[in-house]
């Protein structure tokens, strides 16, 4: 997503919910951003609209599922929810310090990103 107040909404979602978040810039060049979906394998993208294109459009970056924050039907979906905490039976589980909160590609020594995972705690 870029960067607009919906964007720490969802950042916001994510971390409650348990997930991890990876940062992908829609300005990063399509090569770099297949790589790292493909380095980090996330689960979601969460996405608008007009961006969606670039991270599962035809040219194979992203085949995972996406949730488009935009969409008038994610939209009313989201809408249905209470704005209260998740309990861990919402959650899947216990949320610990040690779980993942996101994943950060530096520009790496060898040319190739790497990421590194940022836990809760941290």
């Amino acid at each position: 997503m870029e960067a607009v107040a919906e964007l720490v909404t969802v950042l916001l979602g994510v971390l409650k919910a348990g997930g991890a978040y990876l940062p992908v810039d829609p300005e990063y060049p399509a090569e770099r951003v297949g790589y790292m979906l493909a380095d980090a394998a996330p689960a979601c993208v969460v996405t608008t609209a007009g961006l969606r294109s670039r991270l599962v459009g035809g040219d194979g970056v992203w085949a995972g599922a996406a949730v488009v924050e935009d969409d008038p039907g994610v939209a009313a979906e989201m809408a249905g929810f209470s704005g209260g905490d998740l309990s861990d039976a919402e959650r899947g589980g216990r949320l610990l310090p040690a779980h993942p909160a996101y994943v950060i590609y530096t520009s790496g020594s060898t040319g190739r990103p790497k990421g590194v995972l940022v836990t809760h705690r941290a």
